[in-house]
């Protein structure tokens, strides 16, 4: 798996692209409707509003990478795979628009898998758990391993609440296989380690 900085050095928005793409045909293949969804930040429409289309203000602002794929039954989103990217781990901003997507998801009652096989500590996971409260200090990786977080929300008893699965992954072990929801109580599982090695593959030059 990816962890040494030499792993990223070439072309790390082209491998998390074909990482989303192998983790949505992988998905796609059980059956459930899985899309890609990459937008890398320099993608951000640039332009004039246009006549008539005056803003009141322009704020400044700090857009972000989107690398993953999600999963939808009957047109709503009900899973999602996050990729972190390593703009997504650039400064504080970027970490907190990125744990901020993620709760977003949650709270809407999506079940959410962040992978972060970037090197360097994940310094959205502060910010995450100020949000939803999932990942305390003691759940986070250390010695430069890599997080793997799966998230359900569910409700039992007429509670709402969140289950979680915590992962630390040393460098050079293989990705876990996790569980993801798609619909009440059917879950998939999805073999990190093996859509990995197909996006490496993807990406692999020719010869």
């Amino acid at each position: 798996m990816p962890l040494s900085a030499t792993d990223w050095g070439a072309d790390p928005k082209a491998l998390l692209t074909a990482w989303a793409a192998a983790t949505a045909d992988a998905l796609a293949a059980t059956g459930v409707a899985a899309a890609s969804d990459c937008r890398p930040r320099e993608a951000v429409a640039a332009g004039e509003a246009g006549p008539g289309a005056v803003p009141t203000l322009v704020a400044p602002a700090r857009f972000t990478d989107r690398f993953g794929v999600t999963v939808t039954v009957g047109g709503q989103t009900v899973a999602a795979v996050l990729l972190v990217s390593p703009d997504n781990k650039a400064d504080s901003d970027a970490s907190l628009a990125f744990a901020v997507r993620a709760a977003a998801l949650m709270n809407t009652g999506v079940g959410v898998v962040i992978v972060d096989a970037v090197p360097g500590p994940p310094s959205w996971a502060t910010h995450l758990h100020s949000l939803v409260g999932v990942y305390p200090l003691p759940r986070r990786p250390r010695n430069g391993d890599a997080p793997v977080l799966v998230v359900h929300p569910r409700i039992e008893g007429g509670a709402e609440k969140y289950a979680v699965w915590h992962h630390s992954v040393p460098a050079g072990a293989p990705l876990p296989s996790v569980p993801l929801p798609v619909a009440g109580e059917t879950r998939l599982t999805l073999d990190l380690e093996a859509t990995y090695l197909e996006a490496c593959r993807r990406t692999r030059p020719p010869g």
